[in-house]
């Protein structure tokens, strides 16, 4: 268990310094990156409706409910003690983001290379978004409950990671590299949150 454990939180560590220090040092698109997003853009629209809507769910007020969503699927693939997890990541993906926009920046995409739905001035890295849907959803992902429903309900937990970023890039909000440095850091939350939950809870009902 202490080996899974630590095998997932390097593999994640790993990628986000590893894709996100590309970011910091280039300050601007990676290659690829231009080229993701207007075949996204193309494909689905350069402001699409259900991606605006989908950014909003990362935000003050929905992002309530969007919490409120994945301590549901939590508890139902592997019970109460992982729908104690999501707040936990939540709220650790929430510091993760403050600490790095403070030390940090890195870009968003120039409305000279692709559409911008929004334009602003902000650091592209890390994700808010990206750090709010795979803290959230993460902790489903990583849940431990067996059975075809748990596995259905990690499949779609990781769809709704998988379509929060997509919807973040087709918006000209952030570059694919951002989103794969910002998604790993909230998913590193959460394998961190369901693993102090879990010792917290079976140390109080061990009393």
């Amino acid at each position: 268990m202490k080996g899974r454990f630590a095998n997932r939180l390097l593999i994640l560590a790993v990628l986000a310094v590893a894709v996100g220090g590309a970011c910091l040092a280039v300050q601007g698109p990676l290659p690829g990156d231009v080229g993701v997003t207007r075949i996204l853009q193309s494909l689905l629209g350069k402001a699409p409706r259900w991606a605006e809507w989908l950014t909003e769910t990362a935000k003050p007020p929905m992002v309530i409910a969007t919490l409120g969503m994945g301590a549901g699927l939590a508890w139902l693939a592997a019970g109460w003690r992982s729908a104690f997890s999501v707040p936990l990541a939540f709220g650790l993906a929430w510091l993760i983001d403050k600490g790095l926009r403070a030390a940090i920046f890195a870009p968003r995409p120039s409305a000279d290379l692709v559409a911008v739905a929004s334009a602003s001035s902000s650091s592209g890295l890390p994700s808010t978004f990206g750090l709010a849907y795979g803290s959230i959803f993460g902790v489903v992902v990583f849940a431990g409950g067996s059975g075809k429903s748990a596995s259905g309900l990690r499949a779609l937990a990781l769809a709704l990671i998988v379509a929060g970023a997509t919807a973040r890039v087709v918006l000209g909000g952030h570059w694919a590299s951002q989103m794969l440095a910002s998604v790993p850091l909230g998913l590193l939350a959460a394998v961190a949150a369901g693993e102090v939950t879990n010792r917290l809870l079976v140390k109080e009902g061990a009393r």
